[in-house]
């Protein structure tokens, strides 16, 4: 299923409701000209003509309210891109530790990104495609925060380490039960590390303001090999 921005799905819509009112004249001309026909001076001649004369109107008519039918109903069945969603917060803690979960390779630090996904915040784990985000019902499901260990823009309910059910904004942190492995525990806690580290927050400050924010995430990664 396609994934489109919120902006994308609006204009969708609109230019659709603009096609259809658009090709509406067109389809309803025929019947117009068809109609003065009545009467005992319509002959046969001019009954063939003004057919033959209404045909391209009524098709080009059609064709055209299809195509805004058509754009109306692909915005509505296509899923929103989780990128295009804007935050509902505050951007949180720069990074949290997972120190409890039954699959050790979920185990270890994650750095917040810099985009958000379905409004939250998301975490990937340092050289790994292990990440922490919030699926939002996308393609069916339930809403909740899910772990996986594949690359992804937010909009699969993909939950290969588990999922928290919550329909909030808060990230899931202390120990909980997740569903995975018949209910086991998993302990996320903020990673305080960040704010100690010396010279951490002086690194932070120097890469403000850049026009990409792809490429302060990138330079947060290389800062911590």
């Amino acid at each position: 299923m396609v994934s489109v921005g919120i902006g994308e799905r609006i204009g969708s819509i609109i230019g659709g409701v603009f096609l259809f009112f658009f090709g509406l004249p067109f389809t309803l001309a025929p019947f117009m000209i068809l109609g003065e026909m009545r009467g005992p001076d319509a002959g046969l001649g001019d009954a063939i003509f003004l057919t033959a004369f209404s045909v391209p109107f009524l098709l080009a008519g059609l064709l055209v309210q299809f195509l805004g039918l058509g754009s109306i109903l692909g915005a509505f069945r296509s899923t929103i891109d989780p990128g295009s969603i804007p935050r509902k917060l505050p951007p949180g803690p720069d990074g949290i530790s997972i120190t409890e979960h039954p699959d050790s390779g979920y185990l270890g630090d994650y750095l917040r990104q810099s985009e958000a996904i379905n409004g939250r915040d998301w975490f990937r784990k340092r050289d790994s495609a292990h990440r922490l985000y919030y699926y939002a019902q996308n393609e069916g499901g339930s809403p909740g925060w899910s772990l996986d260990d594949r690359d992804d823009s937010g909009s699969k309910d993909w939950f290969n380490g588990g999922w928290f059910p919550y329909d909030g904004f808060e990230l899931p942190m202390g120990r909980k039960q997740w569903n995975v492995d018949d209910g086991q525990w998993v302990f996320i806690q903020e990673l305080e590390s960040f704010a100690s580290k010396e010279g951490y927050e002086e690194y932070l400050e120097s890469i403000r303001g850049k026009p990409s924010p792809v490429a302060k995430v990138t330079q947060e990664k290389e800062w911590w090999k």
